[in-house]
């Protein structure tokens, strides 16, 4: 008996080695780079629920400095648990490895070509992004969104703006900036940004800038920062969504943590409607919960081209926290977001027997019948289709034949 327990034991263990080969998070590619003129590495960093749920399609998010592995690493995680928590739109992360850094993340400057080296090599890295690396992930990676966001860490947030505020700005949807490597005499990068704001035209992206306050180089990366907001300002028709943050306490190196969920908190938040928005929208007395994510997602969608409805799941946890943070108050406002979700996942059981509950212990009797009738509906369908075991159909069955009975009125 204890030999064929620990065969199978020893079965399982293989098979679970075997599955987690077949579910490789990372992958390294090396491809010839005419841009640069020379071999260039690219890690790719999937999230777990890439071969979890096929369902889900991901943008893209681009990280400078993938040749170092403290970093890129640090920074792939932190997007892993965000999105693996949902805090995050859901993501596919990808290394993008220097070779000198300083020299291909700034632009050109006049006389550059006086010296023996290659300076201002940004162009090259645009082009590398453009012809080399989006055909490469855009073939691998068939499940993603039109949707690329690019983090930069010092020279490589200075290249972040280089390109946000250049002829190249089509190549990234989100831009975002920590601690950006911008110093005293650094007027040319704040000509270039304020030449394309004056030009009018709004440049319809998202934008996020963030420093420390520790040490001179925050003092000159945060004031560099300053800068920035300002410009905007002066020209507050620029159609950024624009986020600064000045985090506290922190220096050149230990803000870059912080800003990785910082800044993708706030990316999320420019095109979801997340937990926060909501809790702020159940607030409101005056519009329905309905009302104002329409508007939200109205007004994001006709000018950015680009929107994030929740997973139903998590429409369904969050109109339950709502009701719970009032007190047990807000009935109203719960319900609303679950008819909101249900017009998005018109057969979700969750929502509509979380909604079934809600109307019940608010005393609406005559909607919660209607609601948990819907429910029962449901269950048979995925029955029907094999989407349910038999012992979870056992169950359900058995809770809604009670509530109909409980709700009924005849």
């Amino acid at each position: 008996m204890k030999k064929a327990l620990l065969t199978i034991l020893t079965i399982l263990a293989i098979n679970i080695i075997h599955a987690q080969e077949d579910q490789k998070l990372k992958f390294d590619y090396t491809i010839q780079s005419d841009a640069f003129g020379d071999e260039r590495k690219i890690s790719v960093y999937l999230p777990p629920s890439y071969y979890e749920d096929k369902d889900i399609d991901y943008t893209v998010t681009y990280i400078l400095d993938g040749q170092h592995d403290p970093f890129i690493d640090m920074g792939a995680k932190i997007i892993e648990y965000g999105t693996y928590n949902y805090k995050y739109t859901p993501t596919i992360v990808v290394g993008i490895h220097a070779k000198n850094r300083g020299w291909e993340f700034s632009e050109e400057q006049p006389g550059d070509e006086e010296y023996d080296y290659k300076g201002g090599r940004a162009p090259e890295l645009q082009k590398h992004f453009r012809n080399e690396v989006f055909p490469l992930i855009d073939s691998i990676y068939t499940r993603t969104k039109a949707f690329r966001n690019i983090i930069g860490h010092s020279s490589g947030g200075e290249f972040v703006l280089y390109t946000l505020f250049g002829e190249a700005s089509d190549l990234f949807d989100g831009y975002m900036a920590i601690s950006p490597g911008l110093r005293e005499d650094s007027e040319y990068v704040y000509d270039h940004i304020a030449d394309r704001l004056k030009m009018g035209k709004p440049i319809n992206k998202f934008l996020y800038c963030s420093a420390g306050s520790v040490g001179n180089r925050e003092r000159l990366f945060g004031n560099a920062v300053d800068k920035v907001d300002s410009l905007l300002q002066e020209y507050p028709n620029h159609g950024l969504i624009w986020h600064k943050s000045k985090l506290q306490g922190t220096g050149h190196w230990s803000v870059v943590a912080p800003s990785f969920n910082d800044g993708m908190l706030a990316l999320t938040r420019a095109f979801r409607v997340d937990e926060k928005v909501l809790h702020a929208f159940a607030l409101n007395e005056h519009k329905s919960m309905g009302e104002q994510i329409d508007a939200f997602y109205a007004g994001i969608e006709e000018q950015y081209g680009f929107k994030e409805i929740p997973l139903s799941g998590y429409l369904n946890a969050v109109g339950w926290d709502i009701w719970e943070v009032s007190e047990r108050k807000n009935f109203k406002a719960a319900i609303q977001l679950y008819d909101w979700a249900l017009e998005q996942y018109p057969n979700d059981f969750r929502i509509i027997k979380a909604k079934a509950k809600l109307e019940l212990r608010s005393g609406d009797k005559t909607g919660a019948h209607a609601s948990f009738k819907s429910c029962l509906e449901v269950l048979e369908l995925e029955k029907k289709n094999g989407s349910i075991t038999e012992e979870r159909y056992t169950s359900q069955l058995k809770y809604l034949s009670e509530k109909l009975t409980e709700t009924s009125t005849e």
